[in-house]
């Protein structure tokens, strides 16, 4: 990324290339909203400069002074539309046909999944993505090829981290008096309850306060926890819970219930990643940088939701990949 400008009214959001290409993308949307850095350096590659045109209230100053002197550099536009805006839409248009420029345009729906490779999730609750209006819950077609690599993977895992499992044991003992392994009740298919199992990486009273999202660097985590946690070895009990069916080896991550009642009510479509097992790892996991709260959880729920309504075998090994390049390389977004 060579230069990042904004403007005086500070409407818009303009990145250049590196790269010498013949497109220009005009992104119509809130530009903080759903494009991540990484998303920016992916289409950085492909377009010489990108104007991220946030919501504002006026529109006629914001498109006069930022699109039209664009239509003097460029022959191609790529249009990018939230149809929520559509005189904003139009108005573009016009001034790009009025110009004899060449346009393409597209919605913020599509382009987020064939472009980004995740699902565009609304903002506002009242707005409707229509590529979302059913995704069903995966089928023979699916499950099948799923129960094969997930029992194949986690025999293969058990047998090969079990050194681990008995160092792990006796480290715990060690260091903080209780149990071994830690159960916790999570959210799993089709909204019923599991008790999800793990090594136990902090103190007994780790939630004295209340039920709270852990963080990088947790001050509840002791010694060899800590450890655990950035090596992901506490997640190793989990294949216990693939054995006995309550979650796959790849699907969305299974929260408490205390967080998904109020994600739910907020995030629109957020129940949906409940059609499938939840996953010890997942596309939202490897795709996106550790977080908590809502805006990561709406962020997350993209990927999620582009899993399931994309599910092939070729992503489900890709997502095995990544989570190993994590783990080995201590790697992620």
């Amino acid at each position: 990324m060579r230069n990042t400008y904004v403007s005086d009214r500070r409407y818009v959001h303009r990145l250049l290339s590196k790269t010498a290409v013949s497109e220009e993308v005009l992104i119509v949307t809130s530009y903080d909203y759903f494009l991540q850095k990484y998303d920016l350096a992916l289409l950085l590659k492909r377009y010489k400069e990108i104007i991220l045109i946030p919501h504002s209230d006026d529109d006629d100053y914001l498109l006069n002074h930022t699109v039209r002197p664009l239509l003097d550099k460029f022959e191609k536009i790529h249009l990018v539309t939230n149809p929520q805006y559509d005189k904003r839409n139009r108005v573009i248009y016009e001034l790009v046909v009025r110009k004899n420029k060449s346009i393409r345009i597209t919605t913020v729906y599509d382009f987020c999944e064939r472009s980004l490779k995740k699902v565009y999730i609304p903002d506002n609750v009242s707005e409707i993505n229509p590529n979302l209006l059913n995704i069903p819950s995966f089928g023979r077609r699916v499950r099948y090829p799923k129960k094969i690599i997930d029992i194949t993977i986690s025999i293969i895992l058990f047998l090969f981290t079990f050194p681990l499992w008995i160092l792990s044991y006796f480290r715990i003992k060690l260091q903080s008096p209780g149990p071994v392994f830690f159960y916790q009740e999570r959210v799993g298919m089709d909204n019923k309850s599991f008790h999800c199992i793990k090594f136990r990486s902090m103190g007994l009273d780790a939630e004295l306060n209340g039920a709270s999202f852990s963080k990088k660097n947790d001050s509840r985590t002791f010694s060899y926890g800590s450890f655990m946690r950035q090596s992901r070895i506490d997640e190793l009990p989990q294949l216990i819970n693939i054995f006995k069916r309550d979650i796959s080896l790849i699907g969305p991550r299974p929260e408490r219930q205390v967080f998904t009642e109020t994600f739910d009510e907020i995030i629109p479509y957020y129940n949906m990643r409940h059609n499938i097992k939840p996953g010890i790892t997942g596309y939202a996991q490897v795709m996106y940088s550790y977080g908590a709260g809502v805006y990561d959880a709406r962020h997350k729920l993209m990927y999620d939701l582009y899993y399931i309504k994309n599910w092939n075998l070729f992503l489900e090994l890709k997502i095995i990949l990544l989570t190993a390049v994590v783990i080995f390389g201590k790697k992620g977004r």
